[in-house]
């Protein structure tokens, strides 16, 4: 499958996306999910796939209003990333018990130097802090013998006192801090090379004729320009955005129905009235005997 052309963004746009490479989506318990920060902005800048965000940031994981990596895609953004030859699907390859011992102790030499890495920087940054508090300690003492000398002989004594002090904090020896205060660094991609593999050929969505008409409603939309994510809280199959959803509403409520299919009358009414209770129009989309995708919009508009 070719590729879409890499689009160079503009001046004005805060980033710049330069890599124009497939992008790296990982199979994990049969969901696809994006790891790497850059190919998730590319999802969102350049291709308009929003996802989810699952994972907890490393500074607030004790919260649930805002998320962090990995990125969780729709199997409909995923089937559509990978007809277009967006993205690759990967998974890693199986691992025998000798590698993981020795990548065991890769990461646990990694992590000693890490910790001797913080702890020169932290006797580093005290010793500059005790240094920059040296006039203020001497001056204490100062006020302290101001009755025993005369000014000038006292002027003297503070100068040589405050560059002996200066050089007693170089030499002084420090408390280190505990191994359990450390930083520790959070790995956001497997860093182990030629460990993935591609497994295009197992993901079989769509396989029914629901999900069949999922996908090609999803499709059609997102080529009509729409930005699309799941519609399970408003009670449908997708949200249509007229842009990024941080900064626009969405405009339709997407339904997918079958071409054939009966709809009763209360039925149509409580979407119609979903759709008017959220300020949003229902879309009914089917697929006609010709394989086109058909909407029809529903607005509640009440009776006179």
């Amino acid at each position: 499958m070719a590729t879409e052309a890499c689009l160079l963004p503009t001046a004005d746009e805060q980033h710049v996306l330069d890599d124009c490479g497939p992008i790296a989506i990982h199979l994990r318990s049969g969901q696809p999910t994006v790891w790497n920060p850059k190919d998730a902005l590319r999802l969102r800048e350049k291709y308009r796939i929003v996802g989810v965000l699952t994972g907890c940031l490393p500074r607030a994981p004790r919260q649930n209003v805002h998320l962090g990596l990995p990125l969780q895609l729709m199997s409909e953004e995923l089937t559509l990333l990978l007809e277009k030859g967006f993205a690759e699907l990967l998974k890693d390859k199986p691992v025998s018990e000798e590698q993981i011992a020795k990548r065991v102790k890769i990461m646990q030499a990694l992590k000693t130097k890490k910790f001797q890495e913080q702890q020169d920087l932290y006797k580093q940054e005290r010793q500059q802090e005790m240094i920059r508090q040296l006039p203020n300690i001497i001056e204490g003492k100062k006020a302290k013998r101001q009755h025993a000398k005369s000014s000038d002989d006292q002027t003297d004594s503070i100068k040589e006192e405050l560059l002996n002090e200066e050089l007693e904090v170089k030499s002084m020896p420090l408390t280190p801090t505990p191994e359990k205060h450390m930083l520790v660094q959070l790995l956001t991609e497997n860093p182990w090379e030629n460990d993935t593999m591609s497994v295009e050929e197992d993901w079989a969505y769509p396989t029914t004729s629901f999900e069949k008409l999922r996908y090609a409603v999803f499709k059609d939309l997102w080529e009509k320009g729409f930005y699309l994510t799941s519609g399970q809280k408003f009670g449908g199959d997708f949200l249509a955005y007229p842009g990024d959803p941080s900064r626009f509403h969405s405009f339709y409520i997407v339904i997918c129905v079958d071409y054939t299919q009966d709809l009763y009358t209360l039925d149509i009414i409580s979407m119609g009235r979903l759709g008017s209770n959220v300020r949003k129009t229902v879309l009914l989309s089917s697929q006609d005997v010709n394989g086109q995708v058909k909407y029809t919009s529903l607005q509640w508009t009440g009776l006179a």
